[in-house]
């Protein structure tokens, strides 16, 4: 790429973010206070305590969190603003990787603002979760295997990917993926031997190592690891048909969410079908048979489950982001409400899957060995995310776009890519995205703002405003009240809820058997009226 061609797409969304103020934030969302608990331990105690709730690794997470606490001091806004920082980061390093795969500027600019702008990363990174650092590591990781299996004398590019790869697996499991992708890359290569698979896991296995031992005989278990992590893996694979009825439920709806999530980058073929299915450079026909087959599939999997979105929880019909108050059919919503954005949200999202999936055969059948390690690293990790109980939008991240991203931007060799075409659906993405993040941290300011004003008689803590305030408020005493009554395998997951002495209640629209007390209202771009939160407490008995 052109010396600065390759900032591009960070910058862009560096200035997208910033428009977003997320320094402004001080509160948490989602599930950042429990990832912030264990940041506020480090840095107050120095010693590294995870939270009962975080079920990955997060170890360099909490380090980056409390390294940026102790420059910055401790507040959401910090590690808001360190993990947009993270996120940047992370673009930066992904459009490095996809410039090692040979294709054309354009396209790669295409697929990092593609991803920039993209509304599921852009609300990753406007929190504290563990997603968007794990990406930065895990692309880097995959830069630099892939740096090593282009030129097998690259000594140091193995030690920078097995150190990512180590980094990337201290904040989230599924960096175990990575090593063992690269492994079976070199086995498929016909360059496995038994010096290169021990350099490949030297650091790797050592951070696997270290964690397990430091866990087991230091920081002992967490409810998340007893439960979560365990229990209830075992029983999502206990019943076999079970787990394959949800398996190939989960892939058809990822699918459908990632051609929607990409069609930026679909959209660029949508003038070149007949160019598209037919050759790549390599002289091998595509079967004519195989796009049709995806789309009858895709198209049949949305017309039995109606219209999206289809996985949590970062897309819903009240907006962008977790809905954690009541009330909500009250909610200003705008587009998001139309059952028209969704359906054909939903048709576009099957038609950008096809597309994405012909890409995807393409880039295989390219016979590059970079691109058959990405291909492994991608769902390898998917494989680790469809084994656990729960499946979340946000598993996208590093699975299935980074794959098809890279998959669209290599198929554009030999192939017409339209420019205007995707600078269309990303400037659409960019208002959708923007507009959508707006609102999710205008209600939310709106809803600590309103639990914040003093009440007379009224505890913080005995307000209902959310599972992320709840949690912020009342977690950490609760569980250690609960850990001192029973084993951890006897904890329902939200006791330390149902425990709280409730006296009031932060809504859209108050019930009627209660009386309001106080309101905020807010702006948010996704109507021309303001939002409205109410806090109510229970009528007195006549």
């Amino acid at each position: 790429m052109t010396r600065y061609a390759k900032y591009a797409a960070t910058a862009a969304f560096l200035i997208f973010a910033a428009a977003l103020t997320p320094w402004k934030f001080d509160f948490p969302l989602n599930d950042d206070w429990a990832y912030a608990l264990a940041v506020k331990t480090l840095c107050t105690t120095g010693r590294l305590v995870l939270s009962d709730w975080g079920s990955s690794t997060q170890i360099t997470h909490v380090i980056f969190g409390a390294l940026c606490a102790k420059l910055f001091g401790f507040s959401f806004a910090v590690l808001r603003t360190a993990n947009v920082l993270a996120a940047a980061a992370g673009i930066f390093m992904f459009v490095k990787l996809l410039d090692e795969f040979d294709a054309g500027e354009p396209e790669k600019l295409a697929a990092g603002l593609a991803l920039a702008i993209c509304p599921l990363y852009l609300t990753l990174a406007n929190s504290f979760m563990t997603d968007a650092h794990y990406f930065f590591w895990m692309s880097a990781a995959c830069y630099f295997y892939v740096r090593r299996l282009k030129n097998p004398q690259n000594g140091p590019a193995l030690v920078w990917a097995g150190a990512c790869a180590a980094a990337a697996y201290l904040t989230r499991q599924l960096g175990a993926a990575l090593p063992l992708a690269f492994s079976l890359a070199l086995l498929l290569n016909g360059r496995l031997r038994w010096k290169e698979l021990a350099r490949v896991w030297a650091l790797p296995g050592a951070a696997m190592l270290g964690y397990w031992l430091w866990f087991k005989f230091s920081h002992g278990p967490t409810w998340a690891s007893a439960n979560y992590v365990g229990a209830s893996t075992l029983a999502h694979l206990s019943n076999p048909l079970a787990f394959i009825n949800d398996s190939l439920y989960r892939l058809f709806a990822s699918m459908v969410e990632t051609g929607l999530l990409l069609l930026p980058l679909a959209a660029g073929y949508f003038f070149s079908l007949r160019q598209f299915t037919s050759r790549n450079g390599h002289h091998r026909r595509v079967s004519a048979a195989g796009p049709w087959l995806a789309l009858a599939v895709l198209a049949g999997f949305a017309l039995v489950n109606g219209p999206l979105p289809y996985l949590e929880n970062t897309f819903s019909k009240y907006g962008l982001g977790v809905l954690t108050l009541g009330g909500a059919p009250f909610k200003p919503a705008g587009f998001f409400a139309s059952p028209a954005f969704w359906t054909s949200a939903t048709a576009a999202g099957v038609i950008s899957a096809v597309f994405l999936m012909c890409a995807s055969g393409l880039a295989l059948r390219g016979d590059r060995p970079e691109l058959r390690f990405f291909f492994l690293a991608a769902f390898g990790q998917l494989a680790i995310s469809l084994l656990g109980a729960k499946y979340f939008d946000r598993y996208l991240l590093p699975t299935l776009l980074p794959w098809f991203a890279a998959a669209a931007v290599f198929a554009a060799r030999g192939v017409k890519f339209s420019i205007p075409a995707s600078g269309a659906a990303l400037a659409l993405y960019a208002l959708l995205g923007w507009a959508g993040m707006k609102d999710y941290l205008a209600w939310n300011s709106a809803k600590w703002e309103l639990a914040s004003r003093p009440k007379p008689g009224l505890e913080p803590g005995e307000i209902v405003n959310g599972f992320d305030y709840e949690a912020w408020q009342n977690y950490e005493k609760n569980m250690a009240y609960l850990k001192s009554m029973k084993p951890l395998r006897m904890i329902d997951e939200w006791e330390w809820q149902k425990i709280n002495t409730y006296r009031a209640v932060v809504s859209y629209a108050p019930a009627a058997n209660m009386a309001v007390i106080d309101k905020q209202e807010y702006s948010t771009p996704l109507s021309t009226a303001k939002g409205i939160l109410y806090l109510s407490v229970p009528r007195p008995a006549k």
